[in-house]
């Protein structure tokens, strides 16, 4: 066998021996980066009289430590933070998203079309941000209250969440109301929540078309 013949044998051998290795590099080094995310089941309770912490970072007033926990997992979102809330006044949480916003975080809204206009929405800053806000109008309330952070991420340390329960963003709720709060990175109850999300957001229309 001439030796040129052999050199090009060992040159693919060598070649398809490095194209096998990265593939399993990368397979490898993809599972050990999806092992690394965080596993989160959290829940919060927010009730009356609960005791006011000091200065919160998150905020300029005083805080309970549940809107510390809230204003804690509202501030993580690195790529993306879709909000379907039926009512959201308060302004602690809406400072927090306005930060989001300017740090590029993409952020979309879904919002009941009677609430947009309740007393100190905040929906309206939003729109005139350029945030995405989209509603209906119908006489059937989009009652929902549930965000999700990251879920559109494909950095696979990126933990995508889902934070929901009882609670309206409202000074009433987060202040006075007994209001449960639950968040959890668990892979089945985020998709779920990420379809009902995307379905709404197909059904309901941009805020600038229906004004």
């Amino acid at each position: 066998m001439s030796l040129p013949i052999v050199y090009g044998r060992a040159l693919v051998l060598i070649v398809a021996f490095a194209i096998t290795s990265k593939y399993y590099y990368d397979n490898y080094y993809q599972k050990k980066r999806k092992s690394m995310r965080k596993e989160i089941h959290e829940v919060i309770m927010f009730s009356h009289g609960t005791k006011v912490i000091k200065k919160s970072k998150y905020s300029k007033c005083m805080i309970t430590e549940s809107m510390d926990r809230l204003l804690y997992y509202l501030n993580s979102p690195k790529y993306s933070l879709d909000i379907c809330m039926y009512v959201f006044t308060n302004i602690d949480l809406a400072n927090a998203i306005m930060k989001l916003h300017y740090k590029g975080v993409h952020i979309r809204m879904i919002i009941d079309a009677d609430m947009a206009y309740s007393n100190g929405s905040n929906v309206w800053r939003f729109e005139k941000l350029g945030v995405p806000v989209r509603w209906m109008k119908s006489t059937n309330l989009m009652h929902h209250k549930f965000c999700l952070i990251d879920t559109h991420s494909e950095d696979s340390i990126a933990t995508p969440l889902v934070i929901g329960g009882s609670l309206n963003w409202t000074n009433q709720a987060l202040h006075g109301n007994w209001e449960d709060v639950f968040v959890t990175s668990q892979k089945e109850i985020v998709s779920q929540y990420k379809a009902e999300f995307e379905r709404l957001w197909s059904m309901f229309r941009p805020v600038v078309e229906l004004i």
